[in-house]
């Protein structure tokens, strides 16, 4: 038992679970469960948790005319925006089971404390360093679909955090798009022209299954995307089974626009499950111009182009630098076992509010 304790107490000495919490890639989850907000909003360690973002951005703004030898003419080129960031505070701790830990303790028994190790290791990153990481890709969509992320805690704590919402950047959907007389393409066709407008070009489509199937069986849909049939009187017809999924892209695509990202995405909660983008809705992204990189240590670093902001990782309690806090300790009173707990100081950031433009409430 002494051993298995000592086991934990040296992997937190060697710094095993400190590079869990910093790992960069872990923001982007794991192959089978990849965090799409990520790539929109990724993670940036912040000094201060409370600070004023000064969203500087330049623009292109021509030439003057003039005379030869005249002076060059300023233009003023920077839009500049400033508002307030605070971040806000999350946490979870775990409970390694009864039955794991005795499997731990036979594997000790056996001398292959470095498979004990690595399930160790295994347990705190799944249920700690993901769970925080999880809690951040949720704030995400909530950013981005609602421009307003509820913070809710213990003794009935609640406060909403409310971002930039330009008007009709976030619509309802103007028709029933599962009823056969209205044409969804009227709605996503509205927005893309709202983000024209304001000279951005929509760079990527993102949605649920859900409102994608609702498109594929949508007759005006289909009339888009169908195959032409010869109807038994000889009329040119289209097909009327479903549209298929590359058929709808390809409709976009004869628009102009990029082809839509399924994101399905769940998560845990202590009674079910919830998807992390909502399924009601469609959400268009922009180009910015606006490139992050993340650096990673041995790997070429990842460079994720149009992003919208960035999620603030800032100094969690009682630490002297930004980042994710990891601790786990193994425990010999009964019930034996290894407790993990974990906490960030951490809120989205997005300083491009009008590369956005969502469809809300499709049904």
């Amino acid at each position: 038992m002494a051993d298995l304790a000592a086991l934990v107490t040296g992997l937190m000495a060697d710094g095993s679970f400190a590079r869990l919490a910093s790992n960069p890639l872990a923001q982007f989850g794991m192959p089978a469960r990849s965090y799409l907000g990520a790539t929109l909003l990724p993670e940036m360690m912040v000094e201060e948790n409370a600070y004023r973002e000064d969203a500087i951005k330049y623009r292109t703004v021509i030439a003057n005319d003039g005379t030869r030898y005249s002076p060059a003419q300023k233009k003023g080129s920077e839009l500049i925006g400033s508002f307030l960031v605070e971040l806000a505070h999350q946490d979870i701790a775990t409970e390694m089971t009864g039955r794991a830990f005795d499997a731990l303790i036979k594997l000790l028994g056996r001398n292959v404390s470095m498979e004990a190790a690595a399930q160790i290791v295994n347990f705190v990153d799944t249920t700690i360093t993901l769970a925080l990481a999880e809690k951040t890709e949720l704030q995400r969509w909530q950013a981005i679909v609602s421009a307003s992320v509820p913070l809710t805690g213990d003794n009935a704590y609640a406060e909403t955090v409310a971002y930039a919402n330009p008007a009709n950047h976030r619509a309802a959907a103007a028709s029933v798009w599962s009823n056969d007389a209205n044409d969804p393409f009227v709605d996503i066709l509205t927005q893309v022209d709202l983000l024209a407008s304001k000279g951005f070009t929509v760079s990527r489509i993102i949605a649920p299954r859900t409102v994608i199937s609702i498109l594929a069986g949508n007759d005006k849909v289909k009339a888009r995307t169908g195959l032409p049939v010869v109807n038994v009187n000889g009329t040119i017809g289209v097909s009327q089974s479903r549209a298929t999924t590359m058929g709808i892209n390809d409709a976009l695509s004869r628009d102009g626009l990029p082809p839509i990202e399924s994101y399905d995405l769940q998560y845990r909660t202590q009674t079910g499950s919830a998807y992390f983008l909502s399924r009601t809705v469609m959400v268009f992204i922009a180009e910015t111009g606006r490139d992050a990189q993340i650096d990673l240590a041995d790997l070429a670093p990842v460079v994720l182009r149009d992003t919208l902001g960035y999620a603030a990782i800032g100094r969690a309690v009682g630490q002297a630098t930004p980042g994710r806090v990891i601790r786990a300790e193994a425990f010999t009173n009964k019930p034996p076992r290894i407790e993990a707990e974990g906490w960030q100081t951490s809120l989205p950031v997005i300083v491009e509010p009008e590369a956005i433009a969502v469809i809300t409430g499709i049904s």
